[in-house]
C-alpha cells in the first residue's frame, strides 16, 4: 500500500514492528483538536477472515451472536464469537460478497486465533475458513460533513461508528486508482487518530492478550448491538441471556482520561492509591499531549475512585467521560 503516492505532500510514518500499520502522516496529538474540523482519513489496521462454502452461513449462525438471517450482501452486522462459557474471544463486522462469501472484520492480532477456534466447530461443515487480511483494507474517514460524503463510497463496505465517523473496507488492489481519487481533498492521519475515534465511540476492541476475558455484558456489546436475543442457539447463549435477564452485572466498562504521557495497553491492570486492582484496560490512545483516554472494564463499585494508575504510572486523578450509548441498568 503505497500511501506516499496517495498523500505525496505528507511523509507516512510506520511502525517498527507493524510495516502495516502507519502511525502518523507527519500530525501529533497537538493537531488532533484541529483534525475534527477537517475532512480525515485516518488508517485503520485491521484483520480480515473469510468463509466460503455452502455451509459458512449456516455453521457461522450457530457460532456468533448476531443473526446472519438479517444479512444481505449490502448490509453489516456486528457480532462476537463466544466460548461455551460466555467469554468473547473475538469480536468481528461481517458483510457477504457478491459470492456469498462472509468477511469477518477484526482486530489482527486475535486472526489466527479466531481462525483455530472457529475451525473447532467446523468440522462437520462445508466451509473454509481463511487469513485474507493481506486482500483488503480499512480506513476511517470522519468530519464534520462526513457522513454527506458516504454515498461516493456507496459500493464499498461502509460501517458507521457514530454520525461523523464511518469505517470503510476494500479490496486492497483498489486502493491506489480507485479509491485513492476518493481521498481527494481530504486531510491524512494515522493510527493513533483512528485508534482515538474508536475509544470515543465507545467501541471496545478484543485483543490476543484480551481474548476471553469479558463476558458480553462487561464490554457493552448490547448496547452496541452485537446481541441479537432473538435467535436461535449459539456457543455460550445461554450465560449471555443467563446474565442479561438474571444475572447481575458487577464491572462494566467505561471511558475515561487520566492525566498522563503514558499509555496503558489492553490488559493492564487499574489500580487504586493501595495497589487493589479496580479494573482492566480495554483500549487506550493519546487525546493531548498531556492527557490519555481509555476504555476500561470497571467494578460498580469502583466507579467513584478519585484516582487511578496502571502497570507504569502511580494513580493520578481519573474522570469518567460520557459514552455515545447508554449503559444498561444492572438487574
Amino acid at each position: 500500500m503505497d500511501w506516499q503516492q496517495l498523500f505525496p505532500a505528507y511523509a507516512p510514518l510506520k511502525d517498527d514492528e507493524q510495516s502495516l500499520l502507519v502511525t502518523s502522516f507527519g500530525e501529533t496529538v497537538a493537531d488532533y483538536p484541529a483534525l475534527s474540523n477537517d475532512t480525515v482519513v485516518s488508517t485503520n489496521y485491521r484483520g480480515f477472515i473469510q468463509l466460503n462454502g455452502p455451509d459458512s452461513e449456516k455453521f457461522l449462525q450457530g457460532q456468533v451472536t448476531c443473526d446472519l438471517d438479517q444479512l444481505s450482501e449490502h448490509s453489516l452486522l456486528n457480532g462476537a464469537h463466544l466460548t461455551p462459557k460466555g467469554r468473547v474471544v473475538f469480536l468481528f463486522t461481517v458483510h457477504k460478497d457478491k459470492h456469498d462469501n462472509l468477511l469477518l472484520e477484526t482486530h489482527p492480532s486475535v486472526v489466527e486465533l479466531a481462525i483455530a477456534s472457529l475451525q473447532k466447530y467446523a468440522v462437520f461443515f462445508k466451509t473454509t475458513i481463511t487469513n485474507v487480511s493481506k486482500q483488503f483494507h480499512s480506513v476511517i474517514v470522519s468530519g464534520p460533513m462526513t457522513e454527506k460524503l458516504m454515498d461516493r463510497f456507496s459500493r464499498y463496505s461502509i460501517r458507521p461508528i457514530s454520525p461523523s465517523n464511518f469505517c470503510i473496507s476494500f479490496i486492497s488492489t483498489r486502493l491506489q486508482y480507485e479509491i485513492g481519487p476518493l481521498f481527494e481533498n481530504m486531510t491524512p492521519a494515522g493510527q493513533g487518530y483512528s485508534d482515538l475515534i474508536r475509544v470515543r465511540s465507545g467501541g471496545a476492541d478484543v485483543l490476543e492478550q484480551t481474548s476471553e476475558q469479558y463476558i458480553v455484558q462487561m464490554i457493552n456489546l448490547v448496547a452496541q448491538g452485537y446481541i441479537n436475543f432473538k435467535k436461535g442457539c449459539y456457543t455460550g447463549q445461554e450465560i449471555v441471556a443467563r446474565a442479561h435477564y438474571r444475572g447481575s452485572v458487577k464491572r462494566r466498562m467505561y471511558r475515561l482520561t487520566l492525566p498522563t504521557k503514558i499509555l496503558p495497553l489492553a490488559g493492564e491492570n487499574l489500580t487504586d492509591a493501595a495497589g487493589k486492582t479496580l479494573g482492566i484496560v480495554v483500549g487506550s490512545a493519546r487525546a493531548s499531549d498531556t492527557h490519555v483516554e481509555i476504555l476500561a472494564t470497571l467494578a460498580l463499585t469502583s466507579t467513584d475512585c478519585p484516582k487511578m494508575g496502571f502497570e507504569d504510572i502511580q494513580p493520578v486523578d481519573v474522570s469518567i467521560l460520557p459514552l455515545p450509548y447508554d449503559i444498561p441498568d444492572t438487574p
